[in-house]
């Protein structure tokens, strides 16, 4: 069956039957069994019958305190049968007052705070939620700036307000406790899965350019659904929707996104789903808290085609918008960021049609210009003068290269009479005899040298001789000197050497020849006989 773009949208649920069934978008009737989503139980497309969904317990009046003065209950005063809605007010109101006597510390954790003069709020714990109001006087008291998920303690009366109807706590005290439980989980989560690289921006898929079918995970009933349907009409954007009824809020709503998410990853081909939007509208952080849970981050994190998630209000921030490929403050942002704008692409078309029709005219007008200037031209007039012209232009060019070919030939002739001439003038016999003369005038001169040579080396020798003499032991021992030693031919350098005691027999050297002696006294008296 064929679905028609954003104005029909196919809905699929347990009760579906795994039938896709085409119902035109409109703004379901209210139905209270369906104001947290459907009664999804089990998988996306699981044909089993489902139960209806328990109506979730009323949020418990009564206080959570830690210090409680122990007053005994007054008996309820006895009401009338029939009363009017002031008069059961004021009755409540009584009651309140006469059964709940003093202050009560309550501790819990900040909810839907509003700071506009008087402070309006409430605490929560995993079970219950407490409306409260601090007055503006007693408000600007408080010693910190409390904000959403803080773990406070509040001291305060119990009443009841009848024109709204309404109990509440009229605080008059507030102190901090820390972070609340959670924020704890929330952010104990958030560290876990950025070490995981849930968050990691190079896994993150890019968004289809033109997507045709785009699953939306939210509740039938909600304003979400609405809002996309609505933004897909206006932007004209031609897809079609394939909506899975789920629970955004409250037991059992987490569980129901994640088995959404997984049964879209299993027949996303069959279904032929391009992207995947997750979106709900505003709450506070406990109606929100199902996209918090690990179950959907990790459903979110294994779907294989891009997820666009839009959770609550621009401030709010959920574990899914992180894990998804694009956040989007809103689910009207959240079908901007996907869809494509019909009417701007048909804008662009129109722009560039109308650039091509242009481009083409343009390039038609100049071609059609070539096309006269070459119908003008001479060679196309008369094709014999064209080629008459080209006859001529080769006749030139033959004489050319007949004239630069006798030029070369020419050039070469001359080169080789020029070589021959050469080659006969020096012919082996006359470079030998060249080369004998050249010989016979070099042989005195070489004779010369030679000679000069010897006279130069005989004065050096003379010379280096008489050096040599004046420097021997023969020059000093002709004037007069002598050289001793004693009888093992050591020199006797001193009268006091052990070479020269008494008795000893020593050699003089002088220049003619050596003197034996005998030592007759030792030390510088001297006297030695022959």
């Amino acid at each position: 069956m064929a679905l028609r773009g954003p104005y029909y949208t196919t809905f699929l649920s347990a009760s579906a039957r795994c039938s896709l069934t085409e119902i035109p978008v409109k703004r379901p009737p209210f139905d209270p069994s369906r104001a947290k989503g459907s009664s999804f139980e089990g998988g996306l497309f699981d044909p089993k019958p489902v139960a209806p969904v328990a109506p979730s317990p009323a949020p418990s009046a009564a206080p959570v305190s830690d210090e409680r003065v122990p007053v005994p209950p007054a008996a309820p005063p006895a009401a009338p049968s029939d009363m009017s809605v002031t008069d059961a007010s004021a009755l409540i109101e009584r009651t309140l007052a006469d059964g709940i006597r003093g202050p009560l510390r309550v501790r819990g954790e900040i909810a839907n705070l509003s700071r506009k003069g008087h402070w309006y709020f409430s605490i929560k714990d995993a079970a219950s939620v407490l409306r409260c109001v601090m007055w503006q006087s007693d408000a600007s008291r408080v010693g910190f700036s409390p904000k959403e998920g803080d773990a406070i303690v509040v001291t305060g009366k119990i009443g009841h307000y009848g024109p709204q109807g309404s109990t509440q706590l009229y605080a008059t005290k507030m102190e901090p406790q820390g972070v609340g439980l959670l924020e704890q989980r929330f952010q104990a989560l958030v560290k876990e899965l950025r070490e995981k690289g849930y968050f990691e921006e190079s896994r993150k898929k890019a968004l289809p350019a033109h997507p045709r079918r785009v699953a939306l995970v939210t509740s039938a009933a909600g304003a979400a659904l609405q809002d996309v349907v609505k933004t897909a009409r206006e932007l004209r954007a031609g897809v079609e929707f394939l909506v899975v009824d789920v629970r955004v809020q409250g037991d059992g709503a987490a569980e129901q996104v994640a088995a959404a998410l997984r049964a879209i990853a299993r027949r996303h081909r069959e279904l032929a789903i391009d992207a995947v939007i997750v979106t709900r509208g505003g709450g506070s952080r406990e109606d929100l808290w199902a996209f918090n849970e690990r179950v959907v981050a990790d459903a979110a994190f294994a779907l294989p085609i891009p997820l666009v998630a839009a959770i609550g209000h621009e401030v709010d921030t959920s574990v899914i918008e992180l894990v998804a490929d694009r956040r989007a403050s809103t689910p009207t942002q959240a079908a901007m960021l996907l869809l494509p704008d019909n009417a701007a692409l048909a804008e662009r078309c129109d722009r560039l049609a109308r650039e091509l029709r242009n481009t083409t005219r343009w390039s038609l007008q100049a071609m059609r210009e070539r096309l006269r200037e070459l119908e003008a031209a001479p060679a196309l007039t008369s094709p014999a003068l064209r080629i008459a012209r080209e006859r001529n232009a080769l006749d030139a060019l033959g004489a050319r290269l007949r004239e630069a070919a006798s030029g070369e030939i020419a050039l070469g002739r001359r080169t080789l009479d020029s070589l021959a001439t050469r080659l006969v003038r020096q012919s082996p016999a006359a470079r030998v005899a060249g080369v004998l003369a050249r010989v016979d005038a070099l042989r005195p001169r070489l004779a010369r040298a030679v000679a000069q040579r010897f006279a130069s080396s005989r004065t050096e020798i003379s010379y280096l001789e008489r050096r040599l003499r004046s420097a021997g032991p023969e020059e000093t021992l002709a004037r007069g000197y002598a050289i001793v030693t004693d009888d093992k031919g050591a020199l006797v350098r001193s009268a006091t050497a052990a070479g020269a005691r008494a008795g000893a027999r020593l050699s003089v050297q002088v220049a003619d020849g050596a003197i034996s002696v005998r030592v007759e006294q030792d030390g510088r008296k001297s006297g030695a006989e022959t």
